[in-house]
């Protein structure tokens, strides 16, 4: 029943965050990605054999949210303490990541970053079509988030059915 209960309240501020309205201001934008983020990761699995130590966070530097997302370091998610890592944009050895923020890209550039175990997360409305994992994109005034399933299958992450139904757009 614990565990029921928390997965509903889990459920419930996720769905909240998506519904909250944005005044054009950028840090509050910034943040709610950061806390969609967060609420992603805690609703994903990741391949036999990375789920342990620390979940690594890898995210471009110089990007809008960089500041929001640090904050999420050291936050557990289940047992697993979130350690931010920042990367040059361009970079495509992410063998040490288990999640990468990437902001947007190509099919092409996509496809060059992706590998098995890592969650890709970008904020572009193409995001996902383009082969990515979570697509963080804005609607009127808000942030909402999409999932390519398909993706995150190839890669090895399974996403939780109840993430799935939260999404503006699920694509298989």
């Amino acid at each position: 029943m614990h565990w029921f209960l928390k997965m509903g309240m889990a459920t419930a501020v996720l769905a909240m965050l998506m519904a909250q309205p944005l005044h054009a201001q950028s840090s509050r934008s910034n943040g709610l990605k950061a806390a969609i983020i967060y609420n992603v990761l805690r609703f994903v699995s990741f391949p036999e054999g990375s789920n342990s130590g620390s979940l690594n966070l890898c995210v471009v530097r110089r990007m809008s949210a960089t500041r929001e997302v640090a904050a999420l370091n050291r936050k557990l998610v289940g047992k697993r303490p979130i350690e931010v890592r920042y990367i040059d944009p361009g970079v495509s050895d992410l063998s040490g990541c288990h999640v990468a923020y990437v902001g947007s890209g190509t099919p092409a550039q996509i496809g060059r970053i992706r590998q098995r175990g890592l969650l890709l997360i970008g904020d572009d409305h193409d995001f996902i079509r383009a082969g990515g994992a979570i697509g963080l994109v804005k609607f009127g005034n808000q942030i909402r988030f999409e999932v390519n399933a398909g993706s995150a299958r190839q890669s090895g992450i399974a996403i939780s059915s109840k993430l799935l139904r939260l999404a503006s757009r699920v694509k298989q």
